[in-house]
């Protein structure tokens, strides 16, 4: 009760952490595993559910709004509106469009739940960056809790150095008929990289 009125800061007596309460409920950080089931790769950070092969967005907004409002519907954020919000501040400082047709939109100290990464495929492409000359058609979207800043680093590394490639980001682009394809031909492309 103390921690949640919020009167002064206080701290764990064990471990010295700030205490503070949660104004919202767990997000979804995966689903349950089988005993003795382990999951490595870029399964660690998505799912299927959150492949989305075909966004319909024209702008830079309504593309992220996709993304968010996708994330809210299986449970991994808790307010896609405001999500959409952080996403547009954090465009509006430099562009996450790195070119290839690629871009990298995200949200940073967000609390609670786990790094969370949703893949989006654009067919025609998306003027993302309003200063590049090239349109985005492949968007890799992720939510990076305070304490994931680590793992976010290595996964965009990895995501960058494999989708650098041409028939890497050909083949994503092929599997855009179902949401099942694109999960598939993620894990394929990144099962030698990202671990």
């Amino acid at each position: 009760h103390e921690v949640h009125a919020a009167h002064k800061l206080y701290t764990c007596p064990s471990c010295a952490r700030i205490l503070y309460y949660a104004e919202s409920l767990p997000r979804n950080i995966g689903r349950r595993r089988q005993k003795g089931q382990t999951v490595a790769g870029i399964e660690r950070f998505s799912t299927m559910e959150l492949m989305i092969p075909r966004l319909t967005g024209n702008t830079r907004e309504e593309v992220l709004g996709e993304f968010c409002s996708k994330m809210e519907a299986e449970g991994y954020v808790d307010n896609g509106a405001r999500l959409l919000d952080e996403a547009l501040r954090r465009e509006a400082i430099v562009s996450t469009a790195v070119g290839h047709g690629l871009a990298f939109p995200h949200v940073r100290s967000v609390e609670g739940g786990g790094l969370t990464l949703s893949l989006g495929l654009h067919p025609k492409g998306v003027r993302f960056d309003p200063a590049a000359r090239t349109l985005t058609r492949i968007f890799f979207f992720m939510v990076i809790p305070t304490a994931a800043s680590a793992f976010y680093l290595k996964l965009l590394a990895g995501l960058s150095q494999v989708f650098r490639d041409e028939t890497a980001r050909d083949k994503l682009l092929e599997a855009s008929e179902s949401a099942e394809k694109l999960w598939k031909a993620l894990i394929k492309a990144t099962k030698t990289t990202i671990r």
